[in-house]
């Protein structure tokens, strides 16, 4: 099942839209995209909240999961699919609704708090995209190879009890190296 998650990058239907109306559009995304402190805290929690320390495995920040998008948001191909500024916009979404329901920040909410703000956001179409999409990068996170940025140590694949293939990319010789 995580594997095929991986091979299923969600489309973003608002962002697709938006390019066919108006092409071009996505060359307005700044390609050195880097998330506000207070963004990378409100991901942080979120990705805490899709993979939380909860016993059965690497949680989020074992995998490395934030900063593995930070760096994956810097990718050609993920720019011109909209997800940096997407995830930008989301993080906004996310703290309006916390504010709405609760008066404070997402960041400030207690964990249940912060779960009751995400199934909300998850009922909307962009919400449930926005969590897709970060629980698609989560997932790379979790299985590729560590010198992507993530899987930090090999937890994921230890977790999973999965043996990688051979050979394996070295730095210097990774795809994005070859793009």
């Amino acid at each position: 099942m995580l594997a095929s998650i991986t091979a299923c990058k969600p489309v973003i239907l608002q962002r697709a839209t938006a390019i066919q109306q108006n092409p071009g559009t996505s060359a307005n995304i700044p390609e050195n995209l880097v998330l506000s402190t207070a963004q990378r805290t409100l991901i942080d929690a979120v990705q805490m909240q899709l993979f939380p320390k909860d016993g059965n495995g690497p949680d989020a920040q074992d995998l490395n999961a934030l900063a593995y998008l930070e760096g994956a948001l810097q990718d050609p191909a993920n720019i011109e699919d909209g997800d940096p500024a997407f995830i930008v916009k989301g993080c906004s979404w996310l703290n309006d609704m916390a504010q709405r329901s609760f008066a404070s920040d997402f960041t400030s909410l207690t964990v249940i708090q912060q779960d009751r703000v995400l199934n909300s956001i998850a009922s909307t179409r962009a919400g449930e995209n926005w969590i897709s999409l970060l629980m698609y990068y989560l997932t790379e996170a979790l299985m590729l190879d560590p010198v992507y940025g993530g899987n930090i140590e090999q937890k994921g694949w230890r977790w999973l009890e999965h043996q990688p293939g051979f050979p394996r990319p070295t730095t210097g010789k990774t795809y994005l190296d070859f793009t």
